[in-house]
């Protein structure tokens, strides 16, 4: 099994890595693609794309459910620097998972603000960004001091994997009730709740006055202000996929363990920084146009 995770993580490294580097170059040649300050968005969430992807290379990382205890088992590069650094990277790579959603949502209330008004400095949408990171960093940073209990861990795996030698496996364990991890975990589960609130709200007040102000806009503005809600509502549907992923969890705290099951979540969780570049590449109108210019030159 180990095998075909280093496949799929080093897959998604050489696919999502190129994909976000060709859309940030695209971004920097398209500066006057009349998407003005949205492109500032577009290049963060590449950005943090690029580096939860390489993380997760870094990490190869799978996770055993047991009880209240979950333990993270590290098989990437970062073996070779001991298990809190693997667990400290984790955590960054968990934390711009969830800030990729939230710069989603941002998105969505950056299109509805510029059909009511002008854009905002290029400053004050950089400012905001950077004001997102607090709602996940801080959980981020107080799990950091999390407790390690790794004879724990030990006796959880050999119990789990009875054949698996566990003194050569590099792990790090959390506890659900531990105070440090548990602003994670509720983060985990009731953030996503609270962002995809906001973006279904936010959604609906962009296509509502998208709707009223029709007549006043040109048929080329017009469309592309569809198309970037279209390619808005793609990205929000894509971290779905690590529900998918997270099934993998209940199924081991039911019992069902398997080395098949624990590197689930972390590989669904990962697809949507491989395919968002994909999406703002087509969808994005300046963008897609510079690419197939490119490709008729080329021929």
């Amino acid at each position: 099994m180990m095998g075909v995770l280093d496949i799929i993580h080093s897959f998604y490294a050489v696919v999502g890595v190129t994909a976000n580097l060709l859309l940030l170059s695209i971004i920097c040649l398209t500066k006057s693609s009349g998407l003005k300050t949205y492109a500032i968005i577009v290049a963060n969430v590449a950005c943090v794309d690029i580096i939860e992807i390489l993380l997760d290379l870094f990490e190869v990382p799978r996770m055993v459910a047991y009880g209240e205890d979950s333990i993270l088992l590290f098989h990437g590069l970062c073996t070779k620097f001991g298990p809190e650094i693997c667990y400290r990277c984790h955590l960054v790579m968990l934390h711009l998972i969830f800030h990729s959603l939230f710069l989603i949502a941002y998105s969505f209330w950056y299109r509805y603000r510029i059909l009511k008004k002008a854009a905002p400095p290029w400053y004050i949408v950089q400012t905001i960004i950077i004001i997102l990171f607090i709602p996940n960093g801080t959980p981020m940073l107080l799990a950091m001091f999390a407790r390690d209990d790794q004879e724990g861990s030990k006796n959880i795996l050999r119990t789990v994997y009875p054949t698996v030698d566990v003194n050569n496996l590099t792990h790090r364990s959390v506890n659900l009730f531990d105070p440090f991890s548990a602003p994670t975990d509720y983060s985990a589960i009731f953030g996503p709740f609270i962002v995809y609130t906001f973006i279904v709200v936010m959604r609906r007040k962009v296509l509502r006055t998208l709707a009223s102000l029709s007549g006043k806009m040109s048929v080329r503005t017009k469309q592309m202000h569809e198309s970037l809600v279209k390619v808005l509502t793609y990205h929000a549907a894509l971290p779905s996929t690590i529900c998918i992923g997270v099934s993998s969890f209940f199924f081991q705290m039911m019992g069902f363990h398997s080395s098949h099951i624990d590197g689930l979540i972390f590989i669904f969780a990962c697809i949507p920084a491989v395919v968002n570049p994909f999406l703002s590449l087509y969808f994005v109108a300046p963008y897609r146009r510079y690419r197939c210019k490119e490709r008729k030159f080329e021929l």
